[in-house]
């Protein structure tokens, strides 16, 4: 599997201000719930969130959630920072020739969500015992005024065949 993450904020009139593009990586519980809609139990990815995380403690595949604590500057996100992903956010695009399904996706943080320095991003199911983070991107900080809509774009490709070059 390989993915990666687009992130743009936008002013009032559309016009994009910054831009970032990240690697993605699959949490633990990520992979863990993967293996649960294998066996019919896992719930489908239905939120995308932000965070200010400036550095990882521990495990970087073992981070469950994103955070929004006070960074160095002593600042926090102001506002909501998980939205969830509309019905029609998702797209599934079979691709023969290269061997994959690529799966994009587009969620949106509104004007007055997520305003101050974002680090990360991640997407998210809602399960009965709350929220499982399936995957977490880092990338350089990038600000969010409250006047700028924050766009996240992912593609993550599965590719089919013989995969046993993956191990």
């Amino acid at each position: 599997m390989r993915a990666h993450l687009t992130i743009q904020t936008r002013d009032s009139h559309g016009r994009t201000l910054q831009c970032r593009r990240a690697h993605n990586a699959v949490m633990q519980k990520g992979a863990e719930l993967i293996a649960q809609l294998f066996s019919g139990t896992g719930a489908p990815i239905s939120h995308m969130g932000v965070g200010n995380r400036e550095t990882v403690e521990g495990p970087a595949f073992e981070v469950t959630e994103l955070v929004n604590t006070e960074d160095s500057n002593g600042q926090t996100l102001a506002g909501e920072t998980l939205a969830p992903l509309p019905e029609n956010s998702m797209k599934i695009e079979p691709d023969p020739e290269h061997h994959r399904i690529r799966v994009t996706i587009r969620g949106v943080m509104p004007e007055d969500a997520a305003v101050g320095t974002v680090r990360e991003a991640g997407l998210l199911a809602e399960t009965a015992d709350g929220m499982v983070l399936y995957n977490r991107v880092e990338f350089e900080p990038i600000e969010k005024g409250d006047d700028h809509e924050l766009t996240l774009f992912w593609q993550i490709d599965f590719p089919f065949g013989d995969v046993q070059w993956v191990l």
